[in-house]
């Protein structure tokens, strides 16, 4: 797999797309960054509450906060799901050349239950994999790398579907993401000499660059080209034929037709000495000045 030819594509489409993805990345660490001050803050002040109180009153308030700050905790891991998923298909959407924003990142609100049981299900099969020790947990982890990508571009998929066919598709693949992760460790030092500001642009980039992966075990190829290999997928089992667009013409023919008639008996070069009554010119070149009385 060609990693330098991942990355460059990569590239080439943060360029092209409008909005950039630095944008789109930073409103997306905004959101994920209210989420996380809205329950550390309600924490710290249940937490503030229960410690001005003492004896009965400090236990009765802890049980009764207690419900509210996992009822918050829940939703926001929910909100969560979501948006991770939107910004997996976000990526998907640079990489493919296609119209994508900020809207993209809330496109998947309506699969939140989804989103949220596949986040869990991954949790729990690297936890449980981790437990053996950290090497297994590391390949567990790559092995079900892919699953969001697979919801985003599948939404109809079931949550163990798209695990299961994350891990087919990782099947001698594992090392290939392992070392492209590793080629980013310059860019996150950058990002950490920078106190994180670089991060704007490494996260999307090292992003876009992951579903540039995920298309090239897809289909078989890279996304190079306007994603000709997500929109041949996609096209093939939608009904419609890629070729075939590509062939037809303002007149309904098929331009590609015209190479197959020399099989078929006809000749392409005879359209050339066609004239308008009906005679060959060349034929009266060949033959001299009267062949022409001939027709």
């Amino acid at each position: 797999m060609d990693r330098i030819q991942l990355k460059t594509d990569a590239k080439d489409a943060m360029r092209m797309a409008n909005p950039h993805p630095v944008l789109v990345t930073l409103i997306y660490m905004v959101i994920l960054f209210a989420i996380q001050m809205i329950i550390s803050t309600f924490s710290g002040f249940t937490s503030l509450i229960t410690g001005l109180l003492s004896g009965d009153s400090q236990a009765m308030l802890a049980i009764g906060m207690l419900i509210p700050t996992l009822l918050l905790s829940l939703v926001a891991s929910v909100v969560v799901s979501f948006l991770e998923l939107g910004y997996a298909g976000y990526t998907l959407r640079v990489i493919n050349r296609q119209p994508a924003g900020i809207s993209d990142l809330f496109a998947y609100a309506r699969l939140f239950l989804k989103a949220w049981g596949l986040g869990i299900m991954i949790g729990i099969f690297v936890s449980l994999w981790s437990l053996l020790f950290w090497i297994p947990g590391i390949i567990a982890a790559y092995r079900y790398s892919q699953a969001y990508y697979i919801l985003a571009e599948n939404p109809d998929m079931g949550i163990m579907e798209c695990i299961r066919e994350s891990k087919a598709m990782m099947v001698g693949h594992k090392m290939d993401k392992f070392i492209l992760d590793l080629s980013f460790i310059p860019w996150y030092l950058l990002t950490a000499v920078t106190c994180g500001l670089a991060a704007l642009y490494v996260s999307p980039y090292t992003e876009i660059t992951n579903a540039a992966f995920y298309n090239s075990l897809r289909y078989g190829q890279n996304s190079r080209g306007y994603g000709q290999g997500w929109q041949q997928g996609n096209w093939q089992q939608n009904g419609y034929d890629q070729n075939a667009q590509q062939s037809w013409q303002q007149g309904g023919y098929d331009q590609n037709a015209q190479q197959n008639w020399q099989q078929g008996g006809y000749d392409q070069n005879a359209q050339q000495s066609w004239q308008p009554n009906g005679y060959d010119q060349n034929a009266q070149q060949n033959n001299g000045p009267d062949a022409g009385q001939n027709f």
